[in-house]
């Protein structure tokens, strides 16, 4: 069947869990009823399927032996049919017809969702599919797919931070602090010290996409030395802190778990964040400021002391994943991850802080009115659909969705 035959129009837009979805559908009349299409239905489909693979070592009969297993488990999400058209419609005066669809989308939908590892599988996925149903056994029924992608609706509380945060934020902060003993030699010499701060919005939970604010405050403190050491040594002065924003490492972890057929599973993956601390084509967008270097005499080593310098950086970061969900089979959540590599063996800064992701967008009033073909489409919501979330090109191409076919 040419793929003219029936032609799905639907804005390549994410969508908000309990909007209502609009397109249409160009059914070429004549081809239809040439290929025998008796009617025409939309289906809006959703799942969530985990995927494991499992190695056992079991006695058998032969002896010993490994044994794998694969597991999989579908927990359907979204299920709903719209007939458009039928061999019995009114004749229309041209060949291509234009038929117009309107489905609300339930409220409670989690989040779209992709990830993969050697042994184990997690897809949350969603799709729209036109579908000419053709009587008879060896009548394959004609399709067209499309993939998207949805993200649950931001409560209030939510919505008033994300325009908070974008107006520029002048509530509380929150700070986040570790510190450790250094030694620059392996198994001898004096303790120095090195301290990180990140200051955030004190938020339970932050948008993606919208800039997040903060501040790391990174200070160092040496074992006691001679005053004219920092003059003579500069930043070999160890420990100094660090000269770049980009020498501090920045990385969202997502954890969590999943389940299949009775087994369970542990999630973890790192991402990289761009545009702030670690990103080396983002150094413009940071402000450094370097804190005066202080002097302390130490009270146990005569004509020594400690210096103390510090370094802060202030910036903006975007977090563009997969809203912190949890569902029947699947749960996750992330933390951010700064790590400093100070000289020496096993001197790393490492601090890590919990944050919560929420989509940071309201769910769209329902349309006023059908989806116009001939008119260019306009979201309902002056402020634009979400952005994009970063999911990989596996999501989009399907190989790892459930998708029933058959009818």
């Amino acid at each position: 069947m040419p793929a003219e035959t029936l032609t799905l129009h639907f804005p390549d837009i994410v969508r908000v869990a309990g909007e209502t979805v609009q397109g249409y559908v160009d059914i070429n009349v004549p081809m239809a009823k040439e290929d025998k299409v008796e009617n025409v239905r939309v289906k809006l489909r959703g799942a969530i399927v985990t995927k494991l693979t499992e190695t056992k070592h079991e006695v058998g009969p032969e002896g010993p032996k490994n044994e794998t297993h694969y597991k999989t488990e579908t927990v359907n999400l979204l299920r709903i049919d719209q007939q458009i058209w039928d061999q019995f419609s009114p004749q229309q005066a041209s060949d291509i017809i234009s038929c117009p669809f309107s489905i609300q989308l339930p409220l409670t939908l989690p989040p779209s969702f992709h990830y993969a590892h050697s042994t184990r599988t997690v897809v949350i996925s969603y799709s729209i599919e036109v579908v000419g149903s053709r009587h008879g056994l060896f009548h394959a029924n004609r399709r067209v797919r499309k993939i998207f992608s949805i993200v649950p609706p931001a409560t209030g509380p939510e919505l008033n931070a994300t325009a908070a945060l974008r107006q520029g934020w002048n509530g509380p902060w929150k700070p986040y602090v570790n510190n450790i003993e250094l030694r620059h030699g392996i198994l001898f010499g004096e303790y120095s010290e090195a301290k990180m701060e990140i200051t955030l919005p004190d938020l339970p939970s932050f948008p993606m996409f919208v800039g997040i604010p903060f501040s790391c405050h990174v200070m160092t403190r040496t074992k006691p030395v001679h005053h004219d050491d920092l003059e003579h040594k500069g930043n070999k002065l160890f420990p100094a802190p660090p000269e770049s924003p980009a020498d501090i490492e920045l990385v969202l972890r997502l954890m969590g778990h999943m389940r299949a057929r009775g087994s369970k599973e542990e999630l973890d993956q790192k991402f990289e964040l761009k545009g702030g601390l670690g990103d080396k084509a983002a150094l413009a967008n940071i402000r450094i400021t370097a804190d005066e270097p202080v002097w302390t005499p130490s009270p146990d080593h005569k004509d020594k002391g400690s210096w103390t310098r510090g370094i802060r950086y202030d910036g903006l970061m975007s977090i563009p994943f997969t809203p912190t969900s949890s569902t029947e089979t699947a749960e996750w959540h992330y933390m951010l991850r700064y790590d400093i590599d100070f000289p020496g063996l096993g001197n790393h800064l490492v601090l890590e802080i919990p944050i919560h992701l929420n989509s940071g967008c309201a769910c769209p009033p329902p349309p006023m009115s059908q989806y116009n073909a001939n008119v260019p489409y306009t979201y309902p919501l002056s402020s634009g659909p979400p952005p994009m979330m970063t999911l990989p090109a596996e999501y989009w191409s399907g190989h790892d969705h459930d998708w029933e076919e058959e009818n």
